[in-house]
């Protein structure tokens, strides 16, 4: 069996990949990662991300990053799971893939735009979050329709597509800037991705994780 090592910093969108491990039942050993204390730039870290980014999945002490790559690996490990809504064609592969990397390329950056403007500019955030806010309603109106005729992401069964769309919603979502109350059918998906074991169990280790490692976030 595959030795799984996940670096993660709570509320950061490697509990997508917790979800996709615990979904598929994959062992798998919990590292946290404080990005607030800088910690994903130490040295031993870089060595294996030299981004210096979460999160990072080491496979028998391989490292792999990027939150799609990790997904679609263990998609392939553990295809039992069906954490991907494919056919089993090429081309039903491809459009899976397609759906997990705009959720990394697209939606998770616009939603990153919103809560953590300083990325994207060392002085005037309002800019951004207004150019952010802009796009992602555009996104949240395409998904609002999406949802409204579906149960799930890709018809009617889940996809960890889905709990990628739920992170990015979620996280543009804590910052008050967004008016959910426009979006009925993607809160309803929100309810039902949060209603899943898979999710809650994923979420109550990265909740004892946080307390562990005594992470605080700001008020």
């Amino acid at each position: 069996m595959t030795e799984l090592i996940l670096y993660h910093m709570p509320r950061a969108c490697g509990f997508v990949t917790m979800n996709a491990l615990e979904e598929a039942g994959l062992r798998y050993e919990l590292r946290p990662v404080n990005i607030m204390l800088k910690e994903q730039k130490a040295p031993d870290y870089m060595k294996m991300h030299p981004d210096g980014k979460v999160p990072l999945l080491l496979a028998d002490g391989v490292p792999l990053t990027e939150n799609a790559a990790i997904l679609i690996y263990l998609d392939s490990i553990a295809p039992h799971a069906k954490l991907l809504a494919s056919d089993g064609s090429p081309f039903g592969d491809a459009k899976a893939y397609s759906d997990l990397i705009w959720c990394s390329s697209t939606f998770h950056p616009t939603a990153r735009m919103l809560r953590m403007p300083r990325h994207f500019s060392d002085t005037d955030h309002a800019p951004i979050q207004a150019k952010g806010r802009l796009v992602l309603e555009e996104i949240l109106s395409r998904n609002e329709t999406r949802l409204s005729r579906q149960t799930w992401w890709a018809g009617d069964e889940w996809s960890i597509v889905d709990v990628y769309a739920f992170w990015c919603t979620a996280t543009a979502a804590s910052t008050g800037l967004v008016p959910m109350q426009n979006y009925p059918a993607v809160q309803a998906h929100m309810q039902r991705v949060s209603e899943r074991p898979s999710f809650k169990t994923a979420f109550a280790r990265q909740e004892d994780l946080q307390k562990e490692a005594g992470i605080v976030f700001p008020a």
